[in-house]
């Protein structure tokens, strides 16, 4: 009698990495999707790496991603994490105009330099303090004003992003698990229109510890190699 095979699932796994000015919200937004819970104190990221699982529709999704510095004390180490991503992530902060300039300027040129193929979302961070009074007095006193939806939308289309997404890891869990599903769909090229978004179960997370810094710098990375999921 023949052994009957069990089927195995197949699983998708996406590589994400996360890039933008120091304390633009990256770390904050692996923290709420990884532990559930709001960062109350600032702790510098070095690099970081977390794993998250979910299912669209009938597709299993592992999330592999990548939270790196915004210093530039790390420009030299930081290329070594785009290798083999399948999209960037590229955060700033909507409460703080500059961070837009970085991601125009410096973020842009850096991920055209390593990683050319991989495809982009824009996020924008902190939406919460959009309408904090302080933060609008504070910047009215400098001239200017929060970044608009708007003006995010825009700045996505001049970078050639997939999507432009806002989220705030302070008041909305829900925003931070938005801006991963999207990132899963556009890895497997399925995006949709946002009035009819997949199906979507709770994340599964696992915190894990990135590779040493001596194990970083002997790694080899390509500008040139293709990307894609990886379905196994």
């Amino acid at each position: 009698m023949k052994e009957r095979r069990l089927t195995q699932p197949f699983v998708a796994r996406c590589k994400l990495v996360l890039v933008g000015d120091v304390q633009c919200g990256k770390t904050a937004m692996l923290q709420v999707l990884a532990k559930d819970c709001y960062p109350e104190t600032y702790v510098p990221t070095v690099f970081e790496n977390y794993t998250a699982c979910l299912e669209l529709e009938d597709q299993r999704v592992e999330l592999s991603l990548w939270d790196t510095s915004g210093s530039p004390y790390y420009d030299n180490v930081r290329p070594l994490c785009y290798s083999d991503s399948d999209a960037v992530l590229l955060c700033f902060d909507i409460s703080r105009p500059d961070t837009v300039d970085s991601a125009l300027k410096k973020w842009k040129a850096e991920i055209q330099d390593f990683c050319p193929s991989t495809r982009i979302l824009l996020i924008g961070c902190k939406t919460d303090l959009r309408t904090d009074v302080c933060t609008r007095m504070e910047l009215s006193n400098q001239k200017q004003t929060p970044i608009s939806h708007e003006q995010g939308s825009s700045m996505a289309k001049q970078l050639g992003a997939e999507a432009y997404l806002e989220c705030s890891a302070f008041t909305s869990e829900k925003s931070i698990h938005s801006v991963f599903r999207t990132a899963a769909l556009a890895c497997m090229n399925k995006l949709q229109p946002a009035n009819k978004p997949s199906p979507v179960r709770r994340l599964s997370k696992r915190l894990l510890h990135l590779p040493s810094k001596t194990e970083l710098l002997s790694s080899t990375f390509s500008k040139d190699k293709s990307k894609s999921c990886s379905i196994m």
